[in-house]
């Protein structure tokens, strides 16, 4: 057997060696939709938001009912002789009644601003989905780095036979498997590094899932984002962002304010009934010894005009503040969609440079130099060389869908939804890379 075949052998072994492992395996995964099933049923933040819109919806069926009547008794330790008979006590109740619309009006304000908590809760959601998003693209870019890097290493193992073998026969240099320690000391040290990125990847989506002592174990797949092609991002984003929504809301809140503190102009009115108890007696001459009952009636009259005047100006100013956040609102959201909209297809073009041009042109190249490097027409460095340019193709196509992931969540949330998947597509979706189909 030549040397060139014996070369040959022991590259062809470790190769197959480090072959993806029969993906028929089917290992558990732990998918994107899973982790954010989670973030919605468990996330402690995002309960106490909704828990607090709950309780502000139930604001309005206080301010909305009439006041409390109001009864008092007055007895008289001393007797009170009047026309009827001596005046043993007195017993009233009155109910005042607000001017009508006044209630509705305050109603109307406290849902207004239940509304503006509830989508508050809402953009919280959003928020969470995002971080939640982000730390997942994190856990599997260190997880398929992680598995690259792996499989140099019993690559290079391989090489270092390779190379043991022409060196001992003479035929090759020592530097070749110096050359290969080295490089195996450099994977060593890398993949403690992606060890650490990936710990702090699975706590960053421990705060977020609220799980300390969050493991994960599974497999993390990579999502297949699809980027609309010719759709109206912007107007999209205005009707479904909740921020917009929530100054919408927070307007009306400040017209119901202001109609509020218009009505304050109006008086209250107050209605009530009072019972006399009167004692049997013989005098006066006029005396009959019976109760006496009483209708009345109280208004309550609104004096303090400039009081109510500086109230409705202040609530006319927050309308018109409101208004404008609005606008300022509707033009952030314009921004956020143009600037997530740029990084999202600078990173799906991204992608699709390493998938079609410099992954197949790297595996061209590392198949050159092993048909040189066994016939001796190329040295073992130019190999090296090679299966090290392919290496770090396949890192950076690694990168490349992490942070392609990441800026399609964030166009998702710039748009006003939860995930990359439901992101509405014309035309045609990024086609599935090589890995995941």
């Amino acid at each position: 057997m030549t040397l060139a075949s014996i070369a040959r052998i022991a590259l062809l072994a470790g190769l197959a060696a480090t072959a993806p492992h029969a993906r028929a395996q089917a290992p558990d995964t732990l998918r994107l939709d899973a982790v954010l099933g989670a973030l919605y049923a468990d996330n402690p933040a995002l309960q106490a938001a909704r828990l607090d819109a709950r309780a502000l919806a139930r604001r309005g069926d206080q301010v909305g009912a009439l006041p409390d009547p109001t009864a008092s008794v007055m007895v008289a330790p001393y007797p009170i002789l009047t026309a009827r008979g001596t005046q043993r006590s007195q017993w009233r109740v009155e109910q005042m009644l607000p001017w009508p619309g006044t209630l509705g009006l305050r109603r109307d304000a406290a849902d207004a601003a239940a509304e503006v908590a509830r989508i508050g809760a809402d953009v919280t959601a959003l928020d969470l989905a995002q971080r939640a998003t982000r730390a997942y693209a994190d856990l599997v870019r260190t997880q398929q780095a992680a598995e690259i890097v792996r499989s140099f290493q019993a690559r290079l193992d391989a090489f270092a036979e390779a190379a043991a073998v022409r060196y001992e026969v003479g035929r090759g240099p020592q530097g070749a498997i110096l050359q290969v320690q080295l490089e195996r000391q450099r994977l060593a040290e890398r993949l403690i590094d992606l060890a650490q990125q990936r710990d702090r990847a699975v706590q960053s989506l421990a705060r977020v899932l609220d799980r300390p002592g969050l493991t994960v174990s599974d497999r993390v797949v990579t999502p297949t984002p699809a980027l609309p092609t010719d759709l109206d991002l912007d107007a999209l984003a205005l009707s479904l962002r909740p921020e917009i929504a929530q100054a919408q809301a927070r307007i009306a809140q400040a017209e119901a304010d202001v109609a509020l503190a218009r009505a304050a102009y109006r008086p209250d009115l107050g209605v009530g009934v009072v019972y006399t108890d009167v004692a049997p007696a013989d005098a006066p001459p006029t005396a009959t010894g019976r109760d006496a009952l009483g209708l009345m009636a109280s208004v309550r009259i609104p004096l303090g005009r400039d009081r109510i005047r500086a109230g409705v100006d202040e609530a006319r100013l927050r309308q018109q503040a409101a208004e404008a956040r609005l606008q300022a609102t509707q033009t952030a959201v314009q921004a956020d969609v143009a600037d997530a909209l740029s990084d999202a297809r600078r990173a799906a073009e991204t992608v699709a440079l390493y998938e079609t041009t410099l992954l197949p042109q790297s595996l061209t190249t590392v198949e050159s130099a092993l048909a040189g490097y066994t016939t001796g027409t190329v040295d073992f460095l130019a190999f090296l060389d090679a299966e090290r340019a392919r290496f770090q193709i396949q890192l950076g196509l690694v990168d490349a869908r992490a942070r392609l992931l990441d800026a399609a969540a964030a166009l998702a949330r710039a748009v006003g939804l939860t995930t990359p998947d439901s992101l509405p597509r014309s035309g045609g979706a990024l086609a599935p890379s090589p890995q995941d189909r």
